[in-house]
């Protein structure tokens, strides 16, 4: 299992590979940090595989709020981003409990919201 950690402090939050190039991977937040998935290392923090097809170059923006225990999640892309099986709007703020199932550009890249 790949663990992703900027500092040895305590965190918010984390993003957890379900299914695709990021199976079991964790990615830790802190609060209010804005961690960026897409296919372009310049602007993505969570950089998918360039046989990601349906994945745009900058796909959707997450961030967590510890003090309320949720995320919020921007779609930014082309090809959809899904919150527990339902589509969001693009370029809306959507607020997300903890355990949500996030799927970018298809189902076969998800992730959860920890």
């Amino acid at each position: 299992m790949k663990i992703f950690k900027k500092r040895d402090s305590g965190f918010a939050g984390s993003i957890m590979g379900i299914d695709g190039d990021y199976a079991e991977a964790i990615f830790r937040l802190d609060n209010d940090e804005v961690v960026v998935i897409g296919r372009d290392p310049k602007t993505s923090h969570i950089v998918m595989g360039e046989n990601c097809s349906r994945i745009s170059r900058t796909h959707c923006s997450i961030c967590v709020n510890s003090a309320n225990g949720t995320y919020t999640v921007r779609d930014l892309s082309s090809n959809g981003t899904f919150i527990n099986g339902s589509r969001i709007a693009r370029g809306v703020d959507v607020q997300a409990p903890r355990g949500s199932i996030l799927a970018v550009g298809d189902m076969h890249n998800t992730f959860r919201l920890n």
